[in-house]
Order: structure tokens, then sequence, then C-alpha cells
């Protein structure tokens, strides 16, 4: 009998799952609600991901809150590492512009098999961050950013720029313009001025005035 379950969109599963992950990590809760909101498609396509993951058993709901169980974050870890090493892999290898490898490596969703993860640690020296900043589990080189700030709370002065969250990832017209001033993860900037959300930074390549949404999902290290 064949099985009539819509069918869930790969890449919103690997997404929902760096959020889950990134969440767990940190320790803070996120419900379906925050999830969704944090989420590049819409909620309809959300709560389909939210209930396949909950049918195969990778996640709960205790008191409202969603959680990874421990089969779940084990799947989570494996998706977003290798996820995150075909970024690295896209950028530093194949020499493919920064804000399209997101995009282009969900294309490689499911093709990764342990023997190709495997070669792509040792190839590319076992990376701690994707190209966007963000770690990549499992990865000796993983750096601590607990010392991190969003960039719509930094203060006025040098910066660094240290990781574009998940969230921001899937905004190539934000990506771009990230890029195109130079304001990306290892990069050396500023902070010039905050004002109602926005904030003007001078980047390694030029000065661009940052949107909220894109200054909230921005982390840095002030100097």
């Amino acid at each position: 009998m064949s099985d009539t379950r819509t069918r869930v969109d790969p890449n919103a599963v690997t997404e929902t799952l760096e959020i889950l992950l990134d969440r767990h990590d940190r320790g803070e809760p996120c419900t379906a609600a925050d999830l969704v909101e944090l989420l590049p498609f819409d909620a309809a396509e959300g709560d389909r991901v939210i209930a396949d993951l909950q049918r195969r058993g990778a996640l709960t709901s205790p008191s409202g809150s969603l959680e990874l169980t421990e089969g779940g974050y084990e799947l989570a870890q494996v998706s977003v590492r290798r996820h995150r090493l075909t970024e690295r892999l896209l950028l530093d290898v194949i020499g493919l512009d920064w804000w399209k490898v997101h995009h282009e490596a969900e294309r490689w969703e499911g093709v990764i098999s342990d023997d190709v993860e495997a070669q792509l640690v040792e190839l590319l020296q076992d990376p701690g961050t994707c190209p966007h900043g963000n770690p990549i589990p499992g990865s000796i080189n993983r750096p601590d950013q607990s010392a991190a700030i969003r960039l719509d709370q930094a203060p006025i002065g040098p910066v660094r720029v240290v990781r574009i969250t998940e969230t921001l990832e899937a905004d190539d017209e934000a990506l771009q313009l990230l890029e195109e001033c130079g304001f990306i993860p290892g990069r050396d900037a500023e902070v010039k001025q905050r004002q109602n959300g926005w904030v003007e930074v001078a980047g390694s390549l030029h000065d661009a005035a940052l949107p909220p949404h894109i200054a909230t999902h921005t982390y840095v290290l002030p100097a």
C-alpha cells in the first residue's frame, strides 16, 4: 500500500534541524511558533516538517516546547554536519560565490555517504565552521563563540564578524548585501551607527546600512 502522506522537502528538514540543534546546544527553548517564525518558508511547511520529525521519533513537545530526542539529536548532527561541510567544499575548493553556497548545498541533501563525509573532513582539514560562521558538529576545531553578540546590540566601534544565523542563510538578497560590503564571518569591520534597528557599518569593502532583519541575525565580537 502506498504512503499517501504529503512529501516533506528534505531541505526544509535540514533547515529545521539546524535551528533546533542550535537552540539545543545553547540550552534555549524553542516552541513551534518560535520555529515557524525563524524558518525561511511558510507556516504550513513548518507544521509538516514538525509533524514528520515527531512521526519519526526525532522530536517531542513536552510542555509546548520542541525538544530533540536522543535519536533526533544524532540525526540533526549528521544532517547539519554534512550540509556545512558541503558548503565549505563549494566555497573553498570549487570557488562558488559565498552567498550562493547555502542553496547549492541543499541540492546535495541525501547524497553524502559516511565515506564521502570522512573524505570531506580530511580534504578540508576538519573545518570548525561553515562559510557563514556556524559551528560544524563533531569538528575538533569548533570555535568558542560564547562571547559573540548580535549586531543590533553591538557597541559603536571595531568588531570582527563571527557568524550569520541559519535563518539569514536562506535570504539571498541579505547575503549578497553582506558579501558586497565585506561584512562576512572572519572579516574585521566597524559599527558606525545604530538607529531604529538599522545598523550602519564599515565593511572590509565599503560602508553599508544593514536593515533590522540582518542585524538581528548577525553576530560579532567587539574589538
